[in-house]
């Protein structure tokens, strides 16, 4: 076939797809859904678009769903205005399933009865308070499905109770509201008694100003509803009346207002979305078909306290750890520290500023004097002084003017060493102690760049563990959500909810013992670089998923691949190591004085000492007997000379000498040997555990990444009845230890890919380029002739 017949047989075919596929979305059924909402809402004006993009992903490919402008109807904040928009919706033949936007749209729907089309309310929010059918975890009502929240009031003065005791309380929520279901009175009612509270139910409209004002002055605290009808400025009055009375706030509309300045809220930021979600879900199964009366009402929205810190700070509120444990913190630290720190920043700022680093450092440059006091000697001596003397005056007249009876004289010495091998033995000597103290430093300074590394992977691994721990209790809270719905339908007993309120207790426990752990390792990190142990500071974030971006090179993860190039990389290793390894060359230097003292010692029996050596002397003031010189003298004398001297007989002091530093000498070398082998040992053993550390790595991420997918379905299972509450514990249970698992099998490789290359000698993550490269090279290289 040639190939044009090739090209449009293909065109052909494309061209047919292309049709079946447009085809295919212009045959897609229809389903036109109309809203009502409460009125036109001034803080929330994306919630109505929230739900249609819920509805049209959740539809996609299945049903072509539109949502008439016209169909789109508010009750303009009137009881009679929502039932008439209702009214209009269920009596339009333009309108195939209603969807009730809003509390009392949800309320005002879910009491009709003989409903001729689909109607979803997810906006109730009590279905017993609020008196609406009930059957089995349904409506049991033909074409009615409301979605009940379940927002407990009970827990959230619970809660409030806990951070804030209060006796008088005043909840503000939307007058509408109150006059359009009278079952929030009874509420009110039953929560007055229950908590022996004096309630005050306050109507708010568009002012934040009235609603201050309807405040009385002996309340304690407030409860914030969702407060549709006030635009943004009047809900930051609002707040700022609120903060400015130093009255504590709880927000039920969410965390969103806790983030405009409220103090707390139970509800999870996502809560909205969720319920855009599950109202999608449900429209579609009705599409699809279900009658929407046996559809499931009950809707977790979850539970997560957050707390604006900055706020309970300007109000005086300061919550117990009990508290903050389980709580999302806003604003929770009122300095922004400015101190970031990575591992290179880490190491740099040990280097310059660690205490045990810095007394070494004087130590290296107190012995750099003592080689310049020992190389002292051998440059010349001088000597000056002054001196008064008083002898009698009988000697004084005999020595004829060389001895007066009173003199004052100035003097001067000077001693220039010739040649003293013990002199010069010992500036050598201490040249050689020197370089090794320049090496004991260098080791110091190795242990500190591995402590400090540490140090740091340890407070990054704490935040991990942390958060892991923090994430769980969060977890933890959802299934508590999940058996109180279990047991609202009568799928579980009481039982199941104790239980998850155990576990939240040790969960928040575990997030306490972290919380500590995390502070414990920050106070550890800024001794070792000599910082206020309180000093906060900002640690990079790393990536779990791909963990080694913490190093800037990964090069050196090629020789972790399998047992052949791992053997290659360690006997490169030990070579490196016992080339560079400080503790060996302090060693070397060690010997190398031991030596020369030991030559200096055995010339110690024939070598003399040779100087040269001179003084004089000028006589200032001279009286009494004997002070006048002869004519062919003067008043100044001086000396010279060279001389050599040679210790005869010291008692066998020079064989002891000679003997002990020949020991010294055998010692230290016996010694190299040791740390030799040490070193060799170490190196060994590091690259022992990187071979199981490194690949430690990957299998844990597995392992967490099956629990998680098992811990989804025994969730998925559990919620539908299937699985019992013991194994969604396990399976719980099972993803939190493998999750910390997978993060210590991070740190745990990290800290000893350190653990290596201290054992070398040389820490190559932290080298420049230039130098990184040349290592890699000489590695290569090696690798190339052991292959």
């Amino acid at each position: 076939m040639k190939r044009t017949h090739w090209i449009g047989l293909v065109m052909f075919f494309f061209s047919m797809t292309l049709f079946g596929i447009v085809s295919m979305a212009a045959a897609l059924p229809v389903a036109r859904i109309g809203i009502v909402t409460d009125g036109p809402c001034m803080r929330c004006p994306a919630l109505v678009d929230m739900f249609k993009k819920e509805i049209h992903a959740a539809s996609a490919h299945e049903f072509d769903v539109k949502f008439p402008a016209d169909k789109t109807l508010d009750g303009s904040w009137t009881v009679s205005g929502v039932r008439r928009a209702i009214q209009q919706l269920l009596a339009s033949p333009d309108v195939d399933l209603i969807l009730a936007l809003g509390d009392v749209a949800s309320n005002e729907i879910s009491k009709r009865k003989n409903l001729k089309k689909p109607v979803i309310a997810p906006f109730v929010i009590d279905a017993e308070v609020q008196k609406l059918p009930h059957k089995a975890g349904t409506s049991g009502v033909k074409n009615l499905n409301y979605i009940n929240t379940l927002k407990s009031v009970d827990r959230s003065v619970q809660t409030f109770g806990d951070m804030v005791p209060f006796s008088r309380l005043a909840i503000l929520t939307d007058s509408f509201e109150i006059e359009a279901i009278p079952a929030l009175h009874k509420l009110v009612r039953q929560l007055a008694n229950e908590y022996t509270l004096e309630v005050t139910l306050i109507g708010v409209e568009t002012s934040a100003d009235a609603a201050l004002q309807q405040i009385p002055d002996t309340t304690q605290a407030v409860f914030v509803g969702s407060l549709l009808q006030l635009g943004d400025d009047e809900f930051q009055k609002l707040v700022a009346g609120l903060t400015s009375r130093k009255l504590p706030s709880f927000a039920f509309w969410g965390r969103d207002d806790v983030e405009q300045g409220l103090l707390a809220s139970m509800v999870p930021k996502a809560s909205r979305q969720h319920l855009a979600r599950s109202a999608a879900v449900n429209v579609v199964d009705v599409l699809r078909g279900e009658d929407a009366g046996t559809l499931p009402v009950a809707f977790s929205q979850g539970e997560r306290l957050t707390i604006n810190m900055a706020t309970a700070r300007s109000i005086g509120i300061y919550p117990s750890w009990r508290i903050l444990t389980d709580a999302d913190l806003l604003n929770e630290d009122t300095r922004k520290s400015e101190r970031f720190l990575t591992l290179d920043v880490v190491v740099q700022e040990a280097i310059k500023a660690n205490l045990d680093l810095a007394a070494a450092e004087r130590n290296v440059l107190a012995g750099a004097q003592r080689v310049m006091e020992a190389r002292s000697v051998l440059f010349p001596q001088i000597d000056i002084g002054a001196n008064y003397t008083v002898i009698d005056d009988d000697r004084a007249a005999v020595s004829n003017g060389i001895q007066p009876e009173r003199l004052f004289a100035g003097t001067a010495d000077a001693t220039q060493l010739i040649y003293s091998d013990g002199v010069w033995s010992n500036y050598t000597v201490e040249k050689h102690l020197q370089d090794s103290r320049l090496e004991d430093w260098e080791t110091l300074k190795l242990d500190i760049i591995q402590i400090s590394a540490t140090a740091y992977l340890n407070v990054l691994s704490a935040k991990n563990i942390e958060r892991i721990q923090k994430d769980n209790l969060k977890l933890t809270r959802e299934n508590l959500e999940r058996a109180r719905i279990r047991v609202s339908i009568g799928a579980a007993g009481p039982e199941e909810v104790y239980r998850w309120e155990s576990e939240i207790a040790n969960s928040r426990q575990a997030v306490l013992v972290a919380e500590s752990l995390t502070l414990d390792t920050m106070s550890a990190l800024n001794r070792i670089l000599n910082r206020p142990l309180k000093e906060s500071f900002i640690q990079e974030e790393i990536n779990l998923r791909d963990p080694l971006d913490v190093l800037k090179n990964r090069r050196i993860f090629d020789y972790f691949e399998n047992a052949k190039v791992l053997q290659i990389f360690r006997d490169f290793l030990v070579a490196e190591g016992l080339l560079l390894a400080p503790e060996l060359r302090g060693l070397d230097a060690a010997i190398a004085a031991r030596e020369r003292t030991l030559v200096s010692s055995k010339r110690e029996f024939w070598l003399p000492t040779f100087a040269l050596q001179g003084n004089a002397e000028r006589r200032f003031d001279k009286s009494g007997e004997g002070s006048d010189l002869p004519d062919e003298l003067d008043d100044t004398l001086w000396t010279a000379g060279v001389y050599a001297k040679l210790p005869l007989f010291t008692s066998g002091g020079k064989t002891a000498t000679y003997r002990r530093t020949r020991e010294e000498l055998s010692s230290l070398k016996i010694e190299r040997d040791a740390v030799s082998n040490r070193i060799e040992e170490r190196i060994f053993n590091a690259v022992h555990l990187i071979r199981a550390s490194y690949p430690g790595i990957w299998l844990s991420r597995d392992a967490v990444e099956a629990a998680q997918k098992n811990l989804a379905l025994v969730t998925d299972s559990y919620s539908r009845g299937i699985k019992s509450i013991i194994d969604l514990v396990d399976a719980q249970n099972q993803y939190l230890v493998d999750n910390q698992k997978a993060a210590n099998a991070v740190f745990g490789f990290l800290i000893d890919l350190l653990t290596v290359q201290r054992a070398m000698g040389k820490y190559v993550i932290f080298l420049d380029d230039t130098e990184r490269n040349a290592w890699f090279e000489k590695l290569e290289s090696f690798s190339k002739k052991s292959s």
